[in-house]
């Protein structure tokens, strides 16, 4: 289990032992990566490729339209900071889909 794992799991211990309020003055021990300020449009292409995403689907994951997909794979637009940080986290751990987003199909 990871560092930040075991932390939470710590903390909440101590939410059902003593409340909440000490929580807030904790200062976290850690700080987040910084986020990637950009990805080029070949680079966005690449990743929905490796998720094998076509681009409706891709749309649909990400919660954006067809058209936007189409639009930063051709450079028109640019993604917001919300769908970096998201390609960011594929980018290093594609399995973080069926870990965190997927479901497991019911049987059929």
């Amino acid at each position: 289990m990871s560092n930040i794992h075991e932390e939470t799991l710590e903390e909440l211990r101590e939410i059902s032992e003593r409340g909440i309020g000490h929580l807030r003055r904790r200062a976290r021990e850690y700080s987040p990566i910084a986020p990637v300020l950009k990805y080029s449009p070949q680079e966005i292409k690449e990743l929905r490729e490796k998720l094998q995403f076509t681009q409706t689907y891709f749309g649909e994951f990400l919660g954006v339209s067809l058209k936007t997909i189409q639009a930063w794979e051709s450079g028109t637009n640019k993604p917001n900071g919300t769908a970096l940080r998201i390609f960011q986290v594929l980018e290093k751990d594609l399995g973080a889909l069926d870990k965190y987003i997927f479901s497991e199909a019911a049987p059929v």
